[in-house]
């Protein structure tokens, strides 16, 4: 029997990554994907990864066109290359998306979590618990690459992003801020939130709370505490950030930060689709509030 009326359009959207960070491997990754996969499916839309190549791509327009997009979306796109950072900064095309890491005057669509809205949440659940003793260990606060032999660094805007709302919740509260008590690692991993820790735990001074930029970080943080003979959350509590798919089972599961990373896959698609046949329109930025997800670290 054949269908009645003509079949929808089908449209195709690139999802634009690299080698160097692996986008299967990753639970934030994973969950934006998921939404992206869902609602791309429902819409009969096609999906194409994209790897980034420099010297391939002088222009987002030449990406679009080269792999016969309608539109692009980009999930962690400070740190795919220098190059391509700028390439975004100075387009205004509005078939381009990104995923946080707001930039002040972009010209593309952006979905972005409240970042300060969630650190502002993790100070005032402390509070509540009569701890004022508040460290936080983050990221990196440039991402860097080796281009031509010469070392290039790129803001990361997420880890300033966390850090300035930590600084702010801490203010509102009458907590002090100590500039020792809070400690950058050289990645967002699980590796580098143990190093750091574990060495941190060696002053005498110590805080009674840690904040992470991730709950990578979250999970090395409480080895290393666990490791050094104290308990978590009643010598030193935990939060993390993000609420990946290992932070319910954790050993103690983890209380974190929840981003709506699905809805933002899904609305990701919805913006794209929404921008096709509409060149000069203005880009949209979506701002989603965290929920705090309270379970046995803190």
């Amino acid at each position: 029997m054949r269908p009645r009326g003509p079949l929808p359009r089908c449209y195709t959207f690139g999802i634009l990554t690299t080698v160097a960070k692996d986008i299967f491997r990753s639970s934030y990754h994973a969950e934006l994907l998921s939404g992206v996969f869902k609602r791309a499916f429902e819409k009969h839309c096609d999906l194409k990864i994209i790897p980034y190549r420099a010297l391939l791509h002088t222009g987002i327009s030449n990406i679009l066109h080269r792999h016969s997009l309608d539109g692009l979306m980009i999930m962690t796109w400070r740190w795919i290359h220098p190059r391509f950072c700028q390439l975004i900064e100075n387009t205004r095309d509005t078939r381009v998306l990104v995923v946080n890491d707001p930039l002040p005057g972009l010209g593309v669509n952006i979905v972005q979590t409240d970042v300060a809205a969630g650190m502002r949440l993790a100070v005032n659940f402390l509070f509540q618990k009569n701890m004022r003793r508040i460290g936080m260990l983050h990221g990196p606060r440039h991402v860097t690459f080796r281009v031509r032999r010469k070392k290039v660094q790129i803001p990361f805007i997420d880890t300033q992003l966390k850090l300035n709302g930590f600084t702010k919740a801490s203010g509102k509260r009458g907590i002090k801020v100590r500039k020792e008590w809070i400690r950058m690692t050289r990645a967002n991993s699980e590796s580098e939130g143990y190093r750091v820790m574990k060495k941190w735990l060696c002053d005498k001074d110590l805080p009674r709370a840690i904040l992470c930029g991730n709950d990578d970080l979250a999970f090395g943080a409480i080895k290393a505490v666990r490791e050094r003979g104290f308990h978590c959350p009643g010598d030193m509590a935990v939060i993390g950030f993000d609420d990946n798919n290992r932070a319910g089972t954790h050993v103690p599961p983890l209380t974190t930060i929840r981003q709506p990373l699905m809805k933002m896959g899904e609305d990701a698609v919805n913006i794209l689709l929404g921008k096709i046949g509409r060149p000069g329109s203005a880009a949209i930025s979506k701002k989603y509030l965290p929920q705090l997800i309270i379970r046995k670290s803190a």
